[in-house]
């Protein structure tokens, strides 16, 4: 038997054997995966988006230019009912420090009033105690928590 043989016939069996592997677990129904809930019981996902975000920019007396306010518009996409949302953010910045940083909560907005079934509450702002230089801006992290 020649080698190319040998190495088509090994082939094959690794082809059918990983076939036969993957079809076994593609079978199998998916279940969520409770792990992250303290109780183990799945948290749902906020019913929230967040639309036109903008950020000031001011020249500070060095001349450097910074964001330490971020505002944006709240969206419930519940059809049914009102909620209320808490939305904090995060800016990372280069050699990965953040503002806030580490270890500290983030920055957010006070609770949002009630916003209607499918209703948007425009103009919320989160104001950053220590102001970032725009060019060490690296990433902008938003969490929404919705409160009721």
């Amino acid at each position: 038997m020649s080698n190319t043989t040998l190495f088509a016939i090994v082939g094959i069996a690794v082809l059918a054997a990983s076939t036969l592997g993957f079809g076994a677990s593609l079978t199998t129904t998916p279940a969520p995966n409770l792990i992250g809930a303290s109780d183990n019981v799945s948290v749902a996902a906020a019913k929230g988006n967040l639309t036109s975000i903008t950020w000031t920019e001011e020249v500070a007396s060095d001349g450097v230019i910074e964001v330490d306010t971020i505002t944006f518009t709240v969206g419930n996409e519940d059809t049914v009912n009102a909620h209320k949302f808490v939305v904090c953010a995060v800016i990372e910045g280069p050699a990965s420090t953040y503002t806030p940083a580490a270890n500290s909560p983030p920055a957010c907005a006070t609770e949002t009033s009630s916003i209607a079934a499918s209703g948007i509450l425009a103009s919320q702002t989160i104001a950053f105690a220590t102001a970032v230089d725009v060019k060490d801006i690296v990433d902008i992290s938003f969490s929404m928590e919705q409160t009721s």
